[in-house]
């Protein structure tokens, strides 16, 4: 195996390069003293950067509008933000308008009834959009803020024309009332154009069942009424008869046709 000896440089050839850089050195301090010699170095300089100038603008400008676009894309994303919170805006307003002009009608059909029909009172409901599951809802309206004195028993009214249910607790500012259909609950009513008598037990929801003899003729849509300090109130309607072979009784499906899921206002009659 040849063992390494490294490449040994003579003093002598030390000293040579050390005069040579020091000549050169002098070489370029004086002659770029000079306007010619430097204005050549210079250029010499300028053709050997000018390439990396290039680029490094170049690139600038190539991050410049990246920045730019962005910027704008972002610009435009709050902006469109903006816009669809306006949108939204209007489309809620709209919604209310209308909301306000369907109570408006209603309020006005109201208080233009005859006087004989005309309600001590009317409350709107604070617990909306519900199904009532105990059967039970608040109407804003209570001993303090009505001049009509709110006694239990006061029976409740949708439109004029549909009987829901009655109050049953009276507060300050409000009032409970229970709404016949409630599950369990029992209570007479008159069918069909006869007024026959028939007891109906409530299944929750603006839902009745009661059950007639088989030979008693009952139609689709017939409806049940309750007469109330004689005025005479819609109850419920037949939806569905069902009659089993050999049962002396069929059973009669009835519904309030009211969605009390959607009341705003009650008013309130005495009994």
């Amino acid at each position: 195996m040849t063992a390494y000896h490294p490449i040994k440089i003579s003093g002598r050839a030390r000293q040579k390069r050390a005069i040579f850089g020091l000549i050169l050195f002098l070489i370029l301090t004086f002659g770029l003293s000079y306007a010619g010699p430097r204005h050549w170095a210079g250029n010499i300089g300028l053709k050997i950067l000018s390439p990396f100038w290039a680029v490094r603008q170049t690139t600038g400008n190539i991050f410049s509008n990246i920045g730019a676009l962005f910027a704008n894309k972002l610009k435009l994303a709050n902006e469109n933000g903006r816009l669809r919170a306006i949108i939204d805006q209007q489309a809620t307003a709209l919604s209310n308008q209308e909301i306000l002009k369907e109570e408006n009608t209603t309020l006005r059909q109201i208080v233009n009834r005859p006087p004989d029909l005309l309600p001590l009172t009317i409350g709107r409901l604070i617990s909306r959009g519900q199904q009532f599951p105990f059967g039970t809802a608040l109407i804003d309206i209570g001993s303090q803020n009505v001049n009509t004195a709110l006694t239990p028993g006061l029976v409740a009214v949708s439109e004029g024309t549909v009987i829901l249910g009655e109050l049953v607790e009276i507060y300050e500012t409000k009032a409970k009332m229970s709404f016949y259909s409630t599950t369990g609950e029992r209570l007479i009513g008159n069918l069909g154009e006869k007024n026959i008598p028939i007891e109906l037990t409530g299944h929750g929801g603006g839902n009745f069942t009661t059950s007639l003899p088989r030979d008693l003729t009952v139609s689709i849509n017939d409806q049940v009424t309750v007469t109330v300090a004689g005025h005479e109130f819609l109850l419920a309607v037949v939806n569905d008869i069902q009659r089993a072979a050999g049962d002396s009784f069929q059973k009669i499906f009835l519904r309030s046709p009211i969605n009390i899921s959607q009341l705003v206002w009650i008013e309130l009659y005495a009994p």
